[in-house]
């Protein structure tokens, strides 16, 4: 597995995830309970968004593709 992408959120990576899977890349995202779990507010945990390692070239491709405004 590889890390594709790191976000301070969750809800950031939950919308990439999708994303990735409606293009049929399986994902996953790693570290959403740290938040809730530490006792060191001030913590430097980050939201991991990975995929498989056959995956990584692709899903960096979707996910800095540029985005198209709808009219």
């Amino acid at each position: 597995m590889k890390t594709v992408k790191e976000y301070p959120e969750l809800m950031p990576a939950e919308i990439d995830r999708s994303l990735l899977e409606a293009e049929g890349i399986l994902c996953d995202v790693l570290g959403q309970n740290l938040l809730y779990t530490s006792f060191a507010p001030c913590a430097d945990f980050a939201i991991k968004l990975v995929v498989a390692d056959e995956d990584y070239e692709r899903a960096r491709e979707i996910l800095e593709a540029p985005v198209a405004e709808s009219d």
